[in-house]
Protein backbone atom coordinates (compact mmCIF):
# COMPACT_ATOMS: atom_id res chain seq x y z
CA UNK A 1 0.00 0.00 0.00
CA UNK A 2 1.48 3.37 -0.98
CA UNK A 3 1.86 6.22 1.50
CA UNK A 4 -0.81 8.93 1.28
CA UNK A 5 0.33 12.33 0.03
CA UNK A 6 0.34 15.35 2.34
CA UNK A 7 -0.12 18.92 1.15
CA UNK A 8 1.49 21.54 3.37
CA UNK A 9 1.57 25.32 3.18
CA UNK A 10 5.12 26.51 2.57
CA UNK A 11 4.47 30.25 2.36
CA UNK A 12 1.62 32.77 2.12
CA UNK A 13 1.70 36.37 0.86
CA UNK A 14 -0.76 39.13 -0.06
CA UNK A 15 -0.24 41.31 -3.12
CA UNK A 16 -1.81 43.29 -5.95
CA UNK A 17 -1.34 40.59 -8.58
CA UNK A 18 -4.71 40.84 -10.37
CA UNK A 19 -4.92 44.63 -10.53
CA UNK A 20 -3.12 47.69 -9.25
CA UNK A 21 -5.17 47.99 -6.04
CA UNK A 22 -6.25 44.41 -5.39
CA UNK A 23 -5.28 42.45 -2.29
CA UNK A 24 -4.93 38.92 -3.58
CA UNK A 25 -3.78 35.91 -1.59
CA UNK A 26 -0.86 33.84 -2.88
CA UNK A 27 -0.22 30.43 -1.34
CA UNK A 28 2.71 28.09 -2.00
CA UNK A 29 1.99 24.42 -1.31
CA UNK A 30 4.38 21.51 -0.99
CA UNK A 31 3.19 17.97 -1.66
CA UNK A 32 4.98 15.25 0.33
CA UNK A 33 4.67 11.58 -0.52
CA UNK A 34 6.03 10.21 2.77
CA UNK A 35 6.85 11.32 6.28
CA UNK A 36 10.56 10.87 5.50
CA UNK A 37 10.65 13.37 2.63
CA UNK A 38 13.29 16.03 3.21
CA UNK A 39 11.64 18.34 0.70
CA UNK A 40 8.35 18.31 -1.25
CA UNK A 41 8.03 16.12 -4.33
CA UNK A 42 5.77 18.67 -6.00
CA UNK A 43 5.29 22.42 -5.61
CA UNK A 44 1.95 24.08 -6.33
CA UNK A 45 1.22 27.80 -6.56
CA UNK A 46 -2.30 29.09 -5.88
CA UNK A 47 -3.56 32.62 -6.55
CA UNK A 48 -6.83 33.46 -4.78
CA UNK A 49 -8.21 36.76 -6.15
CA UNK A 50 -9.66 39.32 -3.75
CA UNK A 51 -12.72 39.41 -5.99
CA UNK A 52 -14.55 36.21 -5.05
CA UNK A 53 -16.30 36.20 -8.44
CA UNK A 54 -12.97 35.22 -10.01
CA UNK A 55 -11.96 31.59 -9.64
CA UNK A 56 -8.65 30.77 -7.93
CA UNK A 57 -5.80 29.97 -10.32
CA UNK A 58 -3.31 27.16 -9.68
CA UNK A 59 -0.15 26.02 -11.41
CA UNK A 60 2.50 23.37 -10.71
CA UNK A 61 6.13 24.44 -10.71
CA UNK A 62 8.62 22.73 -13.03
CA UNK A 63 11.05 22.37 -10.10
CA UNK A 64 11.11 20.94 -6.60
CA UNK A 65 13.41 21.82 -3.75
CA UNK A 66 13.84 22.99 -0.19
CA UNK A 67 13.46 26.37 1.54
CA UNK A 68 10.73 27.30 -0.92
CA UNK A 69 9.37 30.83 -0.47
CA UNK A 70 7.45 33.64 -2.16
CA UNK A 71 8.55 37.14 -3.13
CA UNK A 72 5.80 39.44 -4.40
CA UNK A 73 6.86 42.59 -6.28
CA UNK A 74 6.50 44.51 -9.53
CA UNK A 75 9.07 43.20 -12.03
CA UNK A 76 7.45 44.51 -15.22
CA UNK A 77 6.82 48.16 -14.32
CA UNK A 78 3.01 48.10 -14.74
CA UNK A 79 2.21 48.90 -11.08
CA UNK A 80 1.00 45.34 -10.47
CA UNK A 81 2.94 42.63 -8.68
CA UNK A 82 4.35 39.42 -10.08
CA UNK A 83 4.92 36.23 -8.10
CA UNK A 84 8.48 35.03 -7.65
CA UNK A 85 9.07 31.55 -6.23
CA UNK A 86 12.51 30.97 -4.74
CA UNK A 87 14.20 27.94 -3.23
CA UNK A 88 17.11 25.51 -3.29
CA UNK A 89 16.97 23.14 -6.24
CA UNK A 90 16.15 19.48 -5.48
CA UNK A 91 18.85 18.84 -2.91
CA UNK A 92 21.62 20.67 -4.83
CA UNK A 93 22.66 23.25 -2.24
CA UNK A 94 24.48 25.56 -4.65
CA UNK A 95 21.67 25.84 -7.24
CA UNK A 96 18.85 28.30 -6.69
CA UNK A 97 15.33 28.21 -8.05
CA UNK A 98 14.00 31.52 -9.36
CA UNK A 99 10.72 31.39 -11.29
CA UNK A 100 8.43 34.39 -11.87
CA UNK A 101 4.74 34.30 -12.82
CA UNK A 102 2.51 37.12 -14.07
CA UNK A 103 -1.29 37.22 -14.08
CA UNK A 104 -2.41 37.56 -17.72
CA UNK A 105 -5.96 36.88 -18.98
CA UNK A 106 -6.88 34.98 -15.81
CA UNK A 107 -3.84 32.70 -16.11
CA UNK A 108 -0.50 32.50 -14.36
CA UNK A 109 2.06 32.96 -17.13
CA UNK A 110 5.73 32.22 -16.53
CA UNK A 111 7.87 35.24 -17.50
CA UNK A 112 11.21 34.10 -16.05
CA UNK A 113 12.80 30.74 -15.33
CA UNK A 114 16.43 30.34 -14.24
CA UNK A 115 16.80 27.13 -16.28
CA UNK A 116 15.65 28.78 -19.50
CA UNK A 117 17.90 31.74 -18.70
CA UNK A 118 20.90 29.36 -18.81
CA UNK A 119 19.73 27.89 -22.13
CA UNK A 120 19.58 31.39 -23.66
CA UNK A 121 22.80 32.67 -22.11
CA UNK A 122 25.52 30.11 -22.75
CA UNK A 123 28.96 30.70 -21.22
CA UNK A 124 31.99 28.67 -22.29
CA UNK A 125 35.27 28.64 -20.34
CA UNK A 126 38.63 27.26 -21.55
CA UNK A 127 42.16 26.96 -20.23
CA UNK A 128 44.77 28.74 -22.37
CA UNK A 129 48.56 28.76 -22.33
CA UNK A 130 50.45 31.07 -19.97
CA UNK A 131 48.08 30.35 -17.05
CA UNK A 132 44.99 31.99 -18.51
CA UNK A 133 41.30 31.13 -18.49
CA UNK A 134 39.08 32.77 -21.11
CA UNK A 135 35.29 32.89 -20.82
CA UNK A 136 33.08 33.59 -23.83
CA UNK A 137 29.70 35.03 -22.89
CA UNK A 138 27.63 36.48 -25.70
CA UNK A 139 29.67 39.38 -27.16
CA UNK A 140 32.18 39.56 -24.32
CA UNK A 141 35.33 37.64 -23.54
CA UNK A 142 36.51 37.62 -19.93
CA UNK A 143 39.97 36.66 -18.72
CA UNK A 144 41.20 35.10 -15.48
CA UNK A 145 44.89 35.00 -14.59
CA UNK A 146 45.85 31.81 -12.73
CA UNK A 147 49.56 32.60 -12.40
CA UNK A 148 49.27 33.41 -8.67
CA UNK A 149 47.92 29.95 -7.89
CA UNK A 150 50.22 27.50 -6.04
CA UNK A 151 52.66 25.49 -8.16
CA UNK A 152 51.01 22.22 -7.12
CA UNK A 153 47.71 23.52 -8.48
CA UNK A 154 49.14 24.76 -11.78
CA UNK A 155 50.96 21.47 -12.37
CA UNK A 156 47.56 19.76 -12.73
CA UNK A 157 46.75 21.95 -15.74
CA UNK A 158 50.01 23.21 -17.26
CA UNK A 159 53.44 21.97 -18.22
CA UNK A 160 56.48 23.65 -16.58
CA UNK A 161 56.61 26.05 -19.53
CA UNK A 162 52.96 27.12 -19.10
CA UNK A 163 51.43 25.00 -21.87
CA UNK A 164 48.00 23.47 -21.27
CA UNK A 165 48.35 19.71 -20.79
CA UNK A 166 44.78 18.74 -19.82
CA UNK A 167 41.70 18.07 -21.92
CA UNK A 168 39.46 19.33 -19.11
CA UNK A 169 38.13 22.88 -18.97
CA UNK A 170 36.53 25.07 -16.31
CA UNK A 171 32.76 24.91 -16.02
CA UNK A 172 30.11 27.61 -15.65
CA UNK A 173 27.62 26.43 -13.06
CA UNK A 174 23.87 26.91 -13.04
CA UNK A 175 22.71 29.98 -11.09
CA UNK A 176 23.65 29.77 -7.43
CA UNK A 177 21.87 33.06 -6.70
CA UNK A 178 18.83 34.79 -8.25
CA UNK A 179 18.48 38.09 -6.41
CA UNK A 180 15.53 40.49 -6.82
CA UNK A 181 17.05 43.99 -6.60
CA UNK A 182 15.64 47.49 -6.92
CA UNK A 183 17.30 50.83 -7.48
CA UNK A 184 15.95 53.70 -5.39
CA UNK A 185 14.75 55.61 -8.48
CA UNK A 186 12.85 52.61 -9.90
CA UNK A 187 9.41 51.39 -8.91
CA UNK A 188 10.15 47.88 -10.21
CA UNK A 189 12.65 45.12 -9.48
CA UNK A 190 15.36 43.62 -11.69
CA UNK A 191 17.14 40.29 -11.21
CA UNK A 192 20.82 39.74 -10.49
CA UNK A 193 21.87 36.25 -11.62
CA UNK A 194 25.14 34.78 -10.33
CA UNK A 195 26.92 31.72 -11.77
CA UNK A 196 30.12 30.21 -10.41
CA UNK A 197 33.18 29.62 -12.61
CA UNK A 198 34.66 26.35 -11.31
CA UNK A 199 38.10 24.97 -12.05
CA UNK A 200 39.51 21.59 -11.09
CA UNK A 201 36.73 20.75 -8.61
CA UNK A 202 33.43 22.04 -7.22
CA UNK A 203 35.37 23.82 -4.48
CA UNK A 204 37.80 25.48 -6.90
CA UNK A 205 36.05 28.85 -7.33
CA UNK A 206 37.77 30.95 -10.01
CA UNK A 207 35.16 33.69 -10.27
CA UNK A 208 31.48 34.53 -10.53
CA UNK A 209 29.61 35.63 -13.65
CA UNK A 210 26.98 38.28 -12.86
CA UNK A 211 24.08 39.18 -15.17
CA UNK A 212 21.57 41.93 -14.42
CA UNK A 213 18.24 41.10 -16.07
CA UNK A 214 15.36 43.48 -16.77
CA UNK A 215 11.80 42.20 -17.28
CA UNK A 216 10.03 45.47 -18.11
CA UNK A 217 10.13 44.91 -21.89
CA UNK A 218 8.43 42.31 -24.09
CA UNK A 219 11.18 39.82 -23.20
CA UNK A 220 14.04 39.38 -20.73
CA UNK A 221 16.87 41.79 -21.42
CA UNK A 222 20.41 41.56 -20.08
CA UNK A 223 21.46 45.08 -19.13
CA UNK A 224 24.78 44.22 -17.46
CA UNK A 225 27.28 41.39 -17.56
CA UNK A 226 30.36 41.21 -15.40
CA UNK A 227 32.93 38.97 -13.77
CA UNK A 228 33.93 38.93 -10.10
CA UNK A 229 37.42 37.56 -9.46
CA UNK A 230 38.67 36.05 -6.22
CA UNK A 231 42.47 36.25 -5.81
CA UNK A 232 44.14 33.27 -4.15
CA UNK A 233 44.30 33.73 -0.33
CA UNK A 234 48.12 33.59 -0.43
CA UNK A 235 48.18 36.77 -2.48
CA UNK A 236 47.88 39.23 0.44
CA UNK A 237 48.86 42.22 -1.64
CA UNK A 238 45.69 42.12 -3.71
CA UNK A 239 42.41 41.10 -2.11
CA UNK A 240 39.98 43.42 -3.82
CA UNK A 241 37.27 42.15 -6.17
CA UNK A 242 37.30 43.12 -9.83
CA UNK A 243 34.18 43.79 -11.87
CA UNK A 244 33.65 43.62 -15.60
CA UNK A 245 37.20 42.53 -16.41
CA UNK A 246 36.68 41.79 -20.08
CA UNK A 247 38.45 41.92 -23.42
CA UNK A 248 36.43 42.88 -26.46
CA UNK A 249 36.62 40.44 -29.33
Amino acid sequence: MSNPTTKSILDVKLGNVISQYSKDKIVLFGIYTSANDSYPKEIELLLSPEDEKIEPIATTLPYVGSNMQLFIADFTGDNKSEIMVRGILDGVSDYEIGVIYKHIDNKLVEIFDQGKFCERNICVASYFDNYKVYINYDTKKYSIDLSSKPKEYLNQIYSPSGIVNTSDNPTIDHPNSVYPIKQVANSYYNLMIQQKVLGMSDSDLLGVIQTLVKLTGPKCENIYKGLLLFPHPSNHSNRRQYKDNFIKK
